[in-house]
């Protein structure tokens, strides 16, 4: 569990400290805006074990958050991802300047990376599932555990403490 802030233009990226999750654990995340440094306080706990990773992004001149995305990542073999084939997003929460905006956003439904049958399900403006196919068929089924590592270690997974299995 980490918060990840990325920027499209010009292309940056950072992240949070990192702590472990096992299944069945809850997240609970936040991006509070801080009107006195002009900057975006992200917060994720844990909720089981109190651990909290946190980091403060400054506004780039001024520019707020206005799109929230809710995003599953990181491409691997279909039987690689976690056999309930689902993970649940609930209770989301959407404030803008004070105000509860929730039903206000209009969540889509988008894959970026088609595999092993990812989709998303917007149950509701507060309910988010997104759900995958253990069994389906994965752009990188061909690749060695040593390759599929290569493909993901770049950018910011490059300063996890992660051993490159053997070819």
């Amino acid at each position: 569990m980490y918060t990840e802030y990325f920027q499209w233009e010009p292309e940056s990226n950072s992240n949070s400290d990192q702590y472990g999750v096992t299944a069945g654990q809850t997240l609970h995340g936040s991006i509070v805006y801080d009107e006195s440094s002009d900057s975006y306080n992200l917060t994720q706990m844990v909720v089981e074990t109190g651990d909290i990773s946190y980091q403060n992004v400054p506004c780039q001149d001024g520019k707020k958050f206005t799109i929230p995305y809710v995003v599953y990542e990181k491409v691997m073999r279909c039987a690689d991802y976690p056999p309930d084939e689902i993970v649940s997003f609930y209770d989301i929460l959407v404030e803008c300047d004070g105000k509860d905006v929730t039903t206000d956003v209009k969540w889509a439904a988008m894959v970026k990376d088609p595999n092993c049958d990812f989709t998303a399900h917007i149950n509701n403006s507060t309910s988010i599932d997104i759900t995958w196919n253990t069994k389906g068929i994965s752009k990188l089924d061909h690749l060695t555990d040593a390759e599929i590592f290569d493909y993901n270690y770049h950018g910011w997974a490059t300063r996890l403490p992660i051993q490159r299995p053997a070819e």
